[in-house]
């Protein structure tokens, strides 16, 4: 079951990077060859990767911010499991995994800026793609074929 779930969580991963890379070249070859259907349609694609790479991402950050909270919650643990066994409170952080909570504050910090940095863009990629997808024919006609909109 782990290895299935380790597999699944690679393949997630290189979809969504595989996804990412098509709609990048494909776009660019699309808008080159000013091939203004196939330029809208890699706008699905897109908004397809955006979906995803971004959500693969967050939940990589999400799986940190886990980790890091479970370990101060074990530490928690182990110090008041040592004040009910009459343990001074000098000698606790001799016990257990005796966390540096600073660093922990760090690791947060560290991943609230991952996640604010995905999330534009997320955001970014998702206006991008969707433009695209909408007015994508519009804008090759306009700026490569027939200096219009429709030709």
């Amino acid at each position: 079951m782990l290895a299935v779930r380790y597999i699944l969580r690679r393949f997630a991963g290189l979809v969504a990077y595989v996804g990412l890379a098509a709609w990048a070249i494909g776009t660019v070859l699309m808008f080159w060859s000013e091939n203004a259907e196939l330029f809208q349609r890699f706008g699905a694609l897109g908004v397809a990767a955006s979906v995803l790479f971004f959500s693969n991402r967050l939940a990589t950050i999400e799986q940190g911010r886990q980790k890091s909270v479970e370990k101060i919650l074990h530490e928690f643990g182990i110090e008041l499991t040592a004040l009910k066994q009459g343990t001074p409170p000098t000698e606790i952080p001799k016990q257990g995994y005796s966390v540096d909570y600073l660093t922990e504050e760090r690791n947060f910090d560290s991943l609230r800026q991952k996640a604010d940095m995905f999330n534009f863009l997320n955001v970014l990629l998702l206006t991008v793609a969707t433009l695209q997808w909408g007015f994508g024919d519009r804008w090759v006609n306009v700026l490569l074929i027939c200096g219009v909109g429709q030709c």
